[in-house]
């Protein structure tokens, strides 16, 4: 199977992690005779080229002056790829062994699905395993859209959707999922170990929480979502995609919405039992969900930064993204 995959892997100064990375990568490539591994450098300014380039690893280098994103990452290492399959890995994470031979069957028992997920562990900062981080499925599921950290793709798939949109920062991997199901195309999850992947930021603490939003913020990427929206909608399907990455946020700014119409109710209607059983109800469905008055109220804030990240990319839709993205990459 040497050279039916390729591995594409995308970084921003990881030297931390990046030899980890591609130590689980050329061993799990081993698994199926050997996969052309390719890194995708977003202008580090550390070791990180250096130690990929002493594995052997072919770089190509995002130019600072370009947008740097994960998605142009893994769009420039599409079109440079040659493999059949494309697995797309973050530096951050390692794929485990046993995935690519058992990954590569279901493909080519199931010609119509273009990419694939097997179950992703997030660890934290410090390696510890985080808990219910997504849904797990214990049967081959059909899905809307694939985890970016690690994804497995078919390049023919690739090819008639467009790959990832480079313009995007944020939700490319649903924005792309949603392409390749209108052009024919099955995404699934199988039921598999596939990769372990490193979260710095995640939503289980109100310290990653305040940084994730002040990441965005210093990154540039606050208001990013809105332009996503915005691609979608101009694709045909940003009602589905609305609903697929927002349902919540949607949800619970209806219901403050609703909790705010009772303060103008007519007199002669029972506003303050409307309310409080607004209150109650919605605050038991949150904590029915999150099994903590911890993590109800984190959950209440995401949601309302959630919405200011919304409004904070309104004058992003008026911009306008280049007919292509350059190729023009600096091979290192």
């Amino acid at each position: 199977m040497g050279n039916k995959v390729s591995i594409v892997i995308i970084g921003r100064n990881e030297e931390q992690s990046v030899g980890r990375c591609l130590s689980a990568a050329i061993k799990a490539g081993e698994q199926i005779g050997g996969a052309e591994i390719i890194f995708v450098d977003s202008a580090s300014t550390d070791k990180t080229v250096s130690i990929v380039k002493s594995f052997g690893i072919r770089v190509l280098s995002l130019k600072s002056e370009r947008k740097l994103t994960p998605s142009a990452g893994r769009f420039v290492g599409s079109q440079y790829a040659q493999g059949d399959f494309i697995l797309f890995l973050d530096a951050d994470t390692l794929i485990y062994t046993d995935f690519l031979p058992a990954a590569l069957t279901h493909f080519q028992n199931n010609p119509k699905v273009g990419g694939v997920n097997g179950r992703i562990d997030d660890a934290d900062e410090t390696g510890e395993i985080l808990l219910n981080v997504e849904e797990r499925f214990e049967s081959i599921t059909d899905v809307k859209w694939l985890r970016g950290p690690c994804c497995f793709y078919r390049k023919k798939a690739l090819l008639e959707a467009g790959s990832f949109n480079p313009h995007l920062a944020v939700e490319e991997e649903a924005e792309l999922g949603l392409r390749l199901i209108k052009h024919g195309w099955k995404l699934q999850l199988i039921p598999l170990r596939m990769a372990c992947h490193t979260r710095c930021y995640h939503m289980q603490t109100l310290e990653s929480v305040i940084s994730i939003f002040k990441r965005d913020i210093i990154a540039g990427r606050l208001g990013e979502v809105t332009k996503t929206i915005g691609c979608a909608f101009k694709e045909g399907f940003g009602l589905a995609f609305c609903w697929l990455r927002l349902k919540t946020t949607i949800i619970f700014f209806f219901w403050l919405i609703l909790l705010s119409l009772c303060l103008v109710l007519p007199p002669n209607l029972p506003s303050k039992t409307i309310f409080i059983f607004l209150i109650v109800s919605g605050v038991a469905a949150i904590f029915g969900k999150k099994r903590s008055i911890k993590q109800t109220l984190l959950f209440a804030l995401t949601k309302i930064l959630n919405f200011i990240d919304l409004l904070a990319g309104l004058p992003k839709l008026l911009i306008k993204n280049p007919k292509c993205y350059s190729l023009d990459i600096i091979e290192l």
